[in-house]
């Protein structure tokens, strides 16, 4: 990623194109495309795909126009659910009504001519959602196999600080992806490029008047076209954290402006500092988490008591936010409008509302506490050189408590103190503070350590085997077990484990430790029984069901980094007597293997003396990020894993 200014006193190149205005101009040879980025799997092909943000003035001062023309053929059934469409807007900065500048079509070939479907405004639907968020939604009519849909839109943004970003690279392949921007010189942006985005195409200027309110700005206004062809689909690899990270694409920041008012330049988001600046002043975040009144203080007595300690002060203000308040969506600010009171008085909110309210609970109980603001695995990665706000889309709570900190996320029902979800551990994020500061969450400080015990004898009558089974799990899969009993109960938690087995077992005097102690791992407990049966030959896969079934990595090439989201460290004890009536004929070979220089290991062997045996198996993964250059490397080290993990040991029948 690479971070550029717009430098506004470039010479000047040669002319720009503008977003399309072949609107509803197909011809029969659009419908047949040749192209080294389509094979036999797309689905869908995109033909065009052509975007312009414009800067402009308007009466209530400055706003941003964003028009997009898209034109698709759909080649087969699987690309259907493309000719559904959501488009997502402000209704207060598009008139609350429908968009005006929206028009489609669905085109089809018949006998060589091209036959024309119009979209029709009746057919168009409306939806009103929260924070006057307007949400038009249509699917076109008449769509075949080999039907071509197209759509041309624009919509108003009220806010000048980030021109719309533009992909180039999706889904589907892109025979033509443009994007324009135009923006007066009153403006300066940032932009960063992702991929291999080529230098822009034309770059013009011209003077002229814009009217902004009251105002009337002579300036010069500039405009710059980037152009992609034949732009490959992106396509989705087990183990990637987001698209966004690595499809091509372009993103905006705007960095500094002209005061209208005093006609002096001002910086905007030049550095953390200002950001910090401008995150703890927003009424919609840090008017919230500052908050002080004699309400608050009246909430936090009645649900802590001043002789508390500051951490069992902490933990009772979380685990009082986690279990009495829903939570409603992601957002970086709290959009509702709502006053820190009101939000508290609904019991139920955003996750920036809620954290924040957590934050004002353990400022006002005395605690040193701030929010934290950083993106999801899924939203992509945060540059660390430029602070672009908009890659931000979640907040959690940093509490300082004897020296140490402590990171919070009350959203989560069953997430215990000091826990954070594994989507949060993507690298650098911002404290937001009186004294800003950083933190870096990485995968590779989350160690998920599981220890299993098993104990197998002969029952009584000589024709099965009886065990004990103690599992130790790792946090985070304690917490999905937490989820599923919470979801399904407790009967089709401990039905599933039985199912899971090679054989046909019975499981009693089940348990679940530390089930409701969330901070902790939970600990699964119960006996079990199977037959051996009379068969010469009696085959029996010592990892019984927790042997890993498939490969993560499948593919025989990797495009993309491998991004797991935390190391591994798994150990499997069995010890077993030898089966009534049989004897060993062939126990598998032991291994113990590394991945590169210490990545990880795998050990794996058996002690016998004849009557009894034991097994181990240990997997231990010590890092969660791998360039495709070692891929290959990994994908052969788990493929070892699940052979192994997946031999029976023989034994046969005394003679």
């Amino acid at each position: 990623m690479f971070l550029l200014f717009l430098l506004l006193d470039r010479s000047r190149l040669h002319g720009q194109n503008m977003v399309d205005t072949a609107f509803g101009k197909i011809t029969a040879e659009d419908f047949h495309v040749s192209s080294p980025v389509v094979d036999s799997d797309a689905s869908v092909v995109i033909l065009e795909d052509i975007g312009q943000s414009t800067l402009d003035g308007y009466d209530h001062g400055w706003r941003v126009e964003f028009k997009r023309h898209r034109r698709l053929l759909i080649r087969n059934k699987k690309g259907f659910d493309a000719a559904n469409i959501t488009l997502s807007f402000s209704g207060e900065a598009n008139g609350m009504g429908k968009l005006m500048t929206l028009r489609a079509n669905t085109y089809n070939l018949d006998n060589g001519k091209v036959v024309q479907t119009k979209v029709e405004d009746e057919d168009m639907f409306l939806d009103s959602g929260e924070n006057e968020r307007m949400k038009e939604r249509w699917t076109f009519p008449n769509v075949k196999e080999g039907s071509i849909i197209e759509y041309i839109f624009s919509i108003y943004y009220p806010s000048i600080y980030s021109l719309p970003s533009w992909d180039f690279q999706g889904t589907y392949p892109r025979l033509k992806s443009n994007y324009t921007v135009t923006f007066p010189s009153a403006f300066n942006y940032v932009f960063t490029k992702q991929g291999p985005v080529p230098r822009p195409q034309s770059y013009d200027s011209v003077k002229k008047e814009i009217a902004v309110g009251r105002y009337t700005v002579r300036a010069m206004t500039y405009t710059i076209h980037w152009e992609m062809k034949d732009v490959p689909s992106f396509k989705e690899e087990p183990y990637t954290s987001s698209m966004s990270n690595y499809v091509t694409g372009i993103r905006f920041q705007l960095s500094e402006f002209t005061n209208l008012n005093t006609e002096r330049r001002e910086k905007v988001m030049d550095s953390w500092k200002r950001l910090n600046e401008n995150l703890y002043k927003y009424d919609a975040f840090g008017g919230i988490m500052t908050t002080n009144s004699h309400w608050l203080r009246k909430e936090v007595r009645s649900i802590v008591e001043d002789s508390l300690s500051d951490m069992d002060k902490a933990k009772a203000l979380f685990g009082y936010v986690r279990d009495h308040f829903v939570t409603t969506e992601r957002s970086l600010f709290s959009e509702s409008g709502l006053t820190l009171k009101e939000i508290f008085k609904a019991r139920q909110g955003s996750v920036a509302e809620i954290n924040l309210l957590l934050t004002a609970l353990m400022r006002e109980a005395g605690l040193t506490a701030d929010a934290v603001i950083l993106s999801t695995r899924d939203n992509g990665r945060i540059n660390p050189l430029y602070p672009i706000t908009e890659n931000f889309n979640y907040v959690i709570v940093r509490i300082r408590i004897g020296g140490k900190d402590y990171f919070l996320d009350a959203t989560e029902p069953r997430l215990g103190f000091g826990r954070l979800p594994t989507d949060c551990y993507n690298g650098y994020a911002r404290v937001v503070s009186e004294r800003p500061d950083s933190a870096v969450f990485q995968p590779d400080s989350l160690v998920e350590f599981r220890f299993t015990t098993i104990f197998l004898s002969d029952n009584d009558s000589g024709d099965g085997m009886s065990g004990t089974y103690q599992g130790i799990e790792g946090y985070y899969a304690s917490l999905d077990i937490r989820n599923e009993i919470a979801d399904k109960g407790e009967n089709t938690f401990f039905e599933n484990i039985r199912k899971s087995y090679p054989f046909e077992a019975q499981l009693t005097d089940k348990h679940i430790d530390s089930l409701q102690a969330l901070d902790q791992p939970v600990t699964v407990r119960y006996n079990f029984s199977f037959p051996t049966g009379g068969d010469d030959h009696l085959y029996f896969t010592p990892m019984l069901s927790d042997a890993m079934k498939e490969n993560y990595f499948k593919d025989a090439e990797r495009q993309y980094p491998v991004e797991m989201p935390n190391t591994i460290d798994d150990l499997y004890v069995l010890q077993m007597d030898i089966p009534h009536g049989y004897e060993i004929e062939e126990l598998p070979k032991p291994v113990k293997v590394k991945l590169n220089e210490g990545d990880g290991w795998f050990e794996y062997g058996f002690v016998s003396n004849g009557q009894s045996l034991q097994f181990r198996s240990r997997l231990t993964l010590k890092r969660t990020f791998f360039q495709p250059g070692e891929y290959q490397s990994l994908r052969d080290f788990f493929a070892l894993v699940v052979k192994k993990q997946n031999e029976p040991i023989v034994f046969r029948k005394k003679k």
